[in-house]
């Protein structure tokens, strides 16, 4: 399980002709990535409600894992790769509960830090 130490609301963008967030994570725990996560609107599910948050869903349509040290990575470093997207089986550990669930619970941990779902309901309501 992947803990947030911190989320910070960053800028409003657009991936694959969707309007998106881009949220910066801290992890929490020694050893994992920070993140770089992009929320649209969800679009669609059944009227399932992904975010918690009752009218406003949300989904991660995208995630980079951000492994710069600003000691090596402030010039054009070949040395490693310092960022990287994360595909939605390699986000978690193996096991139970699934990955979509647990990428579903970090969705859900993450809208409920300060100020994140009401800063992504004003943002892609004025993209919209």
């Amino acid at each position: 399980m992947y803990y947030i130490k911190d989320a910070t609301f960053r800028r409003t963008t657009e991936y694959d002709g969707v309007s998106c967030a881009e949220i910066q994570v801290r992890a929490g725990a020694v050893g994992d990535p920070d993140l770089f996560v992009y929320i649209a609107r969800s679009s669609g599910g059944g009227g399932e409600d992904r975010s918690g948050g009752g009218k406003n869903e949300y989904e991660i349509i995208r995630m980079i894992r951000s492994d710069a040290d600003l000691e090596t990575d402030w010039f054009d470093n070949s040395m490693h790769q310092a960022t990287a997207v994360v595909a939605e089986e390699d986000f978690c550990e193996s096991g139970w509960p699934s990955p979509e669930i647990q990428r579903e619970q970090f969705l859900k941990r993450l809208l409920a830090h300060d100020g994140i779902a009401s800063r992504l309901q004003e943002e892609l309501d004025r993209k919209a």
